[in-house]
């Protein structure tokens, strides 16, 4: 997928269905973490790259369409990167 202006496209972790205490958690407290790994980006993002794990804001990317753990958003939208 080539992408706009400053966006970013994120594979997202898996859903979390155990805690950290490994108790697991009924079906309405699993969610996806805010959290994944840098899958492209636009030619002039220059926060993060490909292969990049990422902290992102959950509420401002979008899903993409017919990809269950893609979520695209602006490379401002990315909070941090993960040291390797």
């Amino acid at each position: 997928m080539k992408l706009n202006s400053h966006l970013v496209l994120i594979r997202v972790d898996d859903i979390k269905q155990q805690d950290d205490d490994g108790i697991f958690m009924q079906e309405e407290w699993q969610s996806r973490e805010p959290k994944g790994t840098v899958e492209a980006v636009a030619e002039d993002v220059k926060f993060c790259k490909v292969g990049d794990r990422v902290l992102f804001e959950r509420f401002t990317s979008i899903p993409v369409p017919d990809a269950d753990n893609l979520r695209m958003c602006r490379e401002d939208a990315v909070l941090g990167v993960y040291d390797a």
